[in-house]
């Protein structure tokens, strides 16, 4: 029996309770492989490796493999060359695929790693099979459509093919996990319900691939669901590019549902759901938020420029509807997140903060995630005619994934090629707008300062991006200032990543051993000089706007409802005015002038976190959407009793 390797090195995610995907892409290329009845009686499965284990210590796990197929990511992409170059070495007979994402059209990939005997392009599984197949018979693999090869000291490239099968076999279902879903590994489970994506932004490879959606089975996609509880999967990561696209998605929704309520089983049910069926995501959302299975709804926008999304072929919702939608998801309890990309073509400094704060006027006050713009190697913006027409340059970073751990170092270093330069936005600029869109992360959405924000905006009609404009400039130009010695620190990150010393996720002192993105670090840093910081703010907004009663109270009351580290048990916050039903009016779209009433809000806080380090976890990681950096009341009173 000859032996096939799987290699899909996954990140580590948490520090303590430590976590990994499944190797689900890996996975289905195998079991559609073995599915296969000539491949099933000469070959057996030898093993995945699934995480970056050591080079020799993952050579060792090897017997005499007769393939090792990698899959390729941004994440793992080094890792797969180091690993193929010493497999190469030890059994120079063994054949070497790569497929996945990071694989480049050209031949680049072959260049970078002579080890690599077939480069895989597209989805994978129909390439695979047939190149095993050739393999076993000893034939060429000209008729192999995908694929690319050497021949002669040159390079062989097949025919394209768009496969369009929705009846792959489940690498859940038909075993393929079985020998290592043991319970010895905390998996996180990637789901697909369909496969496939019909829009065609221009950062992303997926409309590149000109195949229809095609929907996978109900029945094994309720299966695989109870294969997932039966095996204590907590979280569930769905690889769909837009559910809730289909009118089926309900009913999948309903199924994840029932299965929690019976068996505990998963936990948290992550989705990118699609932007057309507004009405219909709300509805699958709010099942969702009621079981406590999705973190927040998700209500992305990439760029909010119009010359921007005509050069990424991407059309929004409009701002008016938006608004809306922000109101009524206010209004059930339900959790958001917009999401932007810094970097696009066509994106300027200025259009950039307009954009994230014209999120902020709209409604969307809790939840922004910015992106750097990464150029994937097989989407329309990483093609040379594109970039010459841009001017994007870019740089090589290093790749360090959010909340996984610092102080394991990899020995192989990843990188993502991020965009820090176009026609349009200078590298100066980007800086800047990281460290601008991190304050107003920091500021606004996690809520350092949104009592104050929505003060200043909707009782004395300062914009928002007046409003953060002016805090950014005054750090920007006060770096001696606590408030400016926040905005140095990110600025020094952002810089660094401009010359490739460091990524989008750093290390910080104080804050653990995991890696922190920009914007988690600016908030959990202006925490650590809150009152320093809020000392400063009054001063020059008071000075700006003019000091009066109400704007002392509104810094009063957003110093008492911010959680702080090593406070815990029952909290009473007062105030002469109604500060807590001015801003709920706010976030539902019922705004009213601000009360002159006395307030009590009492809150229990059940779970004080006893480090900067615990806080960091439980209320900006975990609970970053949920607004958990600020108190909310349970126990409201207009009047002291």
């Amino acid at each position: 029996m000859k032996n096939i390797y799987f290699v899909q090195a996954n990140n580590v995610y948490g520090n303590e309770r430590r976590s990994v995907y499944i190797p689900y892409a890996s996975g289905c290329i195998a079991a559609y492989a073995f599915d296969n009845e000539k491949i099933k009686e000469s070959c057996r499965l030898g093993g995945f490796i699934y995480t970056h284990e050591p080079v020799a210590q993952a050579l060792d796990s090897l017997c005499d493999p007769f393939i090792v197929a990698f899959s390729c990511s941004v994440w793992n992409y080094e890792y797969n060359k180091v690993l193929a170059k010493a497999v190469k070495e030890k059994y120079p007979d063994c054949t070497v695929t790569f497929g996945g994402h990071n694989v480049l059209r050209d031949f680049e990939t072959f260049e970078e790693c002579p080890a690599v005997d077939y480069l895989i392009y597209r989805e994978g599984e129909e390439a695979f099979r047939e190149l095993v197949l050739c393999l076993l018979e000893g034939k060429t693999p000209e008729a192999v459509a995908n694929i690319a090869y050497k021949k002669d000291g040159g390079y062989i490239k097949t025919a394209e093919k768009s496969f369009c099968l929705s009846e792959y076999p489940s690498p859940y279902l038909t075993g393929i996990f079985d020998g290592i879903a043991d319970g010895k590994t905390n998996f996180s489970a990637i789901l697909e319900t369909n496969r496939g994506c019909p829009f065609k932004c221009s950062f992303c490879d997926w409309g590149t691939l000109g195949s229809r959606v095609r929907l996978f089975p109900m029945e094994r996609i309720k299966a695989e669901i109870d294969w997932i509880a039966a095996h204590s999967f907590e979280y569930v990561y769905c690889a769909d590019g837009n559910f809730g696209l289909f009118d089926r998605d309900e009913e999948i929704a309903e199924y994840i549902i029932e299965t929690k309520k019976k068996t505990g089983y998963p936990k948290n049910f992550r989705v990118c759901f699609t932007k057309n069926r507004t009405d219909f995501v709300k509805k699958i959302c709010t099942r969702f938020n009621k079981y406590g299975l999705d973190k927040a709804q998700t209500l992305s926008f990439q760029s909010l420029s119009p010359v921007v999304l005509e050069n990424i072929g991407r059309q929004n919702i409009s701002l008016e509807h938006f608004r809306e939608l922000m109101n009524e998801y206010s209004k059930c309890g339900i959790s958001t997140s917009s999401e932007l990309i810094l970097g696009l073509a066509g994106e300027t400094k200025e259009s950039f903060a307009k954009g994230i704060c014209d999120l902020l006027e709209y409604g969307q006050h809790k939840a922004i995630q910015v992106y750097t713009c990464d150029l994937l190697p097989n989407s329309e913006m990483g093609e040379p005619e594109y970039i010459r027409k841009h001017g994007i340059e870019t740089v090589k970073a290093p790749f360090m994934q959010a909340h996984c751990s610092a102080l394991e170092k990899h020995e192989v270093q990843e990188y993502n090629t991020a965009v820090i330069k176009t026609n349009t936005l200078s590298t100066a600029d980007w800086i800047e707008s990281v460290a601008f869109a991190c304050l107003v992360q920091a500021f606004h959405n996690i809520g350092f300062f949104r009592t104050v924000s929505l003060y200043l905006r909707n009782e004395l009609n300062i914009s928002y991006y007046d409003i953060y404009s002016f805090i950014a400039d005054f750090s920007a130009q006060n770096r001696n200032s606590a408030c400016g010695s926040v905005w140095a620190l990110i600025s020094g990150f952002a810089h660094g990543m401009s010359q490739g010393k460091n990524g989008w996720a750093v290390a910080c002192e104080g804050l653990g051993d995991i890696c922190w993105q920009f914007d988690e670090i600016y908030f959990m840093k202006t925490l650590e000089k809150a009152d320093s910081i809020f000392d400063e703010l009054e001063n020059i907004i008071c000075k700006k706007y003019g000091s009066t009663a109400e704007l002392r109270a509104a810094f009063a009351y957003q110093r008492a409802i911010l959680k702080r580290p090593l406070n815990g048990g029952r909290i009473e916050i007062e105030s002469d005015y109604d500060f807590y039903s001015y801003c709920k009016r706010i976030y539902n779209g019922e705004y009213a002038p601000l009360e002159s009433k006395k307030t009590v809000i009492a809150v229990t806080d059940s779970n004080p976190c006893d480090s900067l380090f615990s806080y960091a976890c439980s209320v900006v990681w975990y609970g970053r959407n949920q607004a958990a950096a600020l108190y909310s009341s349970d126990c409201y009173s207009p009047e002291r009793m």
